[in-house]
């Protein structure tokens, strides 16, 4: 499974780095995005979705929600087939009622990420 990680952080006591680092361990492909690094735990990161060329399965988002749901209608089209994750803090009913009228088929609100891979 390949994964695109928003907001992932080169900063170790960051929740979004841990889950970097998490889903690395469990063998899955991250694709980090934030618009201020260019590396992130030695993985190029991406200024954001759209700059990722490769296919991927899932966007995991560990942004605020009024981030999430700006990301959300900014690349629609782009990501409306894909599997979306939000984690606990990553949503709320904005987000969660922009999901349902834009009928997306594959999305989890206020779940994390971690508990629910495994290796």
């Amino acid at each position: 499974m390949k994964i695109v990680l928003v907001w992932a952080s080169n900063n170790p006591e960051k929740y979004w780095n841990k889950i970097l680092k998490d889903l690395i361990s469990k063998w899955y492909v991250v694709y980090p995005v934030n618009p201020k690094e260019n590396e992130i735990e030695g993985i190029a990161a991406y200024k954001d979705i759209l700059s990722i060329k490769d296919d991927y399965d899932v966007v995991n988002f560990v942004t605020p929600p009024a981030v999430t749901l700006d990301i959300l209608k900014n690349n629609l089209e782009l990501i409306k087939t894909k599997k979306i994750w939000c984690q606990p803090w990553a949503s709320d009913s904005r987000v969660n009622d922009f999901l349902m009228e834009n009928n997306f088929k594959d999305y989890i609100t206020d779940s994390c990420i971690m508990l629910k891979t495994q290796k």
